[in-house]
């Protein structure tokens, strides 16, 4: 987000609501002192739709086939009863996790009504499904932010990592939802177009910043390949860029690693809640099989879940030795090179 659009996000969805401004500084209080049992409750939440996928990406853990737990795809009734429940403290809603949200039939019913609550929402696509019917229900539902993923300015290079994927089926239903959103006459959703910089395609900044023009989208981001223990070296070496002003890692003696240390506490624990398709709560959106277990918000309100025995023992892990935790040692999301300016 830009400055002016932060700005105006945090005077809409908090400032003008009393119970969400107090609840924000009882997070920040709990997380400056380090305590363990939060005085707040989670301001963000992130709720996965399903964990299955239309596209087969190699760096993916649901492209490569290496989710475990049971597939399927969150019901609108239990959404409702999460968002309910964690009203009216939470003021920004994540409605993607391990797949591809728009293959739920439900998607803008929960869109719709977390909207009724005032609730920014934010929704991340490899958009292959967004033909004319579906850009004009996400225009229509008042979604406020649609993350595009496209990692390739041209053919050739996208189909190298978004296995699966049409690259101008998805030009096409961008140049679509652009053109009827200003038709329309609708200042959302903000059309973000998100590139991720790997060895395939760090040739193709130029060209992906001419492209990001020509389709007239609000913002294009940089972010940088990130890495998950469980990929084999030499898999990981075929995606690092070969400019390491493009990547968050380096290669040490044939290892890869991180360009930062690792730092105990993770503002994740603090400030937001995972809850995937079926309920299950965990620390954050890489734990992928839920090995970090905090209870399920379908069967315990997701407020009683927040400071149980499971979150607070993490908590404590996290601020006393994070690398011990296989999880959190090599993280991809908190480094501060997530996210490149270029």
């Amino acid at each position: 987000m830009r400055l002016k659009r932060k700005l105006n996000y945090f005077i809409k969805y908090v400032l003008l609501h009393p119970f969400r401004l107090i609840n924000l500084l009882k997070i920040n209080f709990s997380k400056r002192l380090k305590l363990t049992q939060i005085w707040g409750f989670p301001s963000t939440l992130m709720i996965e739709p399903t964990n299955i996928c239309n596209l087969k990406c190699p760096l993916c853990p649901t492209g490569a086939g290496l989710i475990k737990r049971e597939k399927g795809f969150l019901t609108f009734s239990n959404f409702k009863k999460v968002i309910d429940e964690s009203f009216p403290y939470i003021f920004h809603l994540r409605l993607w996790n391990w797949g591809e949200p728009l293959l739920n039939k439900e998607i803008f019913k929960m869109i719709s009504y977390a909207k009724k609550k005032n609730l920014f929402v934010n929704l991340s696509t490899n958009s292959n499904f967004l033909d004319k019917e579906i850009s004009q229900k996400i225009i229509l539902s008042g979604l406020d932010e649609l993350i595009i993923s496209l990692d390739g300015a041209s053919e050739e290079t996208y189909k190298t990592y978004r296995k699966g994927g049409d690259f101008n089926k998805v030009i096409n239903s961008i140049r679509f939802l652009i053109s009827e959103r200003k038709r329309l006459n609708c200042k959302v959703p903000y059309v973000k177009l998100q590139f991720i910089i790997m060895k395939s395609n760090e040739n193709e900044i130029a060209k992906i910043k001419y492209l990001a023009k020509n389709l007239d989208v609000d913002e294009l981001s940089f972010k940088t390949v990130g890495i998950m223990d469980y990929f084999s070296k030499e898999n990981i070496k075929k995606y690092i860029p070969t400019n390491k002003k493009y990547s968050r890692y380096l290669l040490n003696s044939g290892e890869v690693v991180s360009k930062e240390k690792v730092k105990n506490g993770c503002d994740f624990l603090w400030n937001e809640a995972v809850v995937n398709w079926d309920g299950s709560m965990v620390p954050c959106c890489f734990d992928m099989n839920n090995h970090h277990l905090f209870g399920n918000a379908f069967i315990t309100p997701l407020r009683e879940n927040w400071n149980n025995k499971q979150y607070v023992s993490f908590r404590k892990a996290i601020l006393t030795c994070k690398k011990n935790i296989a999880l959190c040692k090599n993280c991809p999301g908190t480094n501060k090179q997530t996210f490149i300016k270029i």
